[in-house]
């Protein structure tokens, strides 16, 4: 089965992330490709829609893909990464239901 994760920058939120800006400055890439590459990572197969609106942001989402094998290589960073990146369902959702949508 195939997993598809929609929303894998949350709409933009997560590149305003203090600490997802500091581990993406750590690895040298940017907080876009941190996320994607994160998703890519997982233990299983999937499918990220990233969002791209302009081929700048596509080319930088598709960097995630060489992150990803960084992450991958090192499970010690990628468990810490998740944890310190954390933000509470409860919290995800207040924020997220206060959004003005187009």
């Amino acid at each position: 089965m195939d997993i598809i994760i929609k929303e894998g920058l949350a709409n933009g939120r997560v590149l305003r992330h203090p600490r997802v800006l500091e581990y993406a400055q750590e690895l040298g890439c940017q907080a876009d490709q941190l996320a994607l590459s994160f998703i890519l990572a997982q233990d299983f197969a999937p499918r990220v829609l990233s969002g791209a609106v302009t081929s700048e942001q596509l080319a930088s989402n598709l960097k995630a893909m060489d992150v990803a094998k960084k992450l991958r290589d090192d499970s010690k960073l990628m468990q810490e990464i998740g944890q310190a990146c954390v933000v509470k369902s409860e919290d995800y959702w207040n924020e997220r239901s206060a959004l003005a949508w187009n």
